[in-house]
């Protein structure tokens, strides 16, 4: 099975961390809220029960959701898109990175 790349924005309601990293294996960012708190999210792709997931842990917190959509956590909102199978591999990989 291809690896299928991700686009994902991380945004808190007063301000906005990540405006379309791409990533297809796994993402890792630590952002500081606007209260001074330090979230680490690590996205990674995946198949559960059968369907293509992503679980997000979010400093611990671990949910999951599908391909396409939005999780919200507290102030805290990721988003992902998939990038089209034409774009794929020409956009910029940002993969595990702070």
């Amino acid at each position: 099975m291809e690896p299928t790349e991700f686009v994902v924005f991380i945004n808190e309601i007063t301000q906005n961390f990540v405006f379309g990293d791409c990533f297809s294996d796994s993402y890792i960012k630590t952002v500081t809220m606007s209260d001074g708190q330090t979230r680490t999210i690590k996205l990674t792709p995946m198949v559960r029960d059968g369907k293509p997931m992503v679980e997000i842990n979010d400093t611990g917190n671990i949910s999951y959701m599908g391909p396409e959509g939005a999780k919200t956590n507290g102030n805290l909102m990721v988003q992902l898109h998939m990038v089209p199978e034409e774009l794929r591999g020409k956009l910029p990989k940002q993969g595990l990175q702070d």
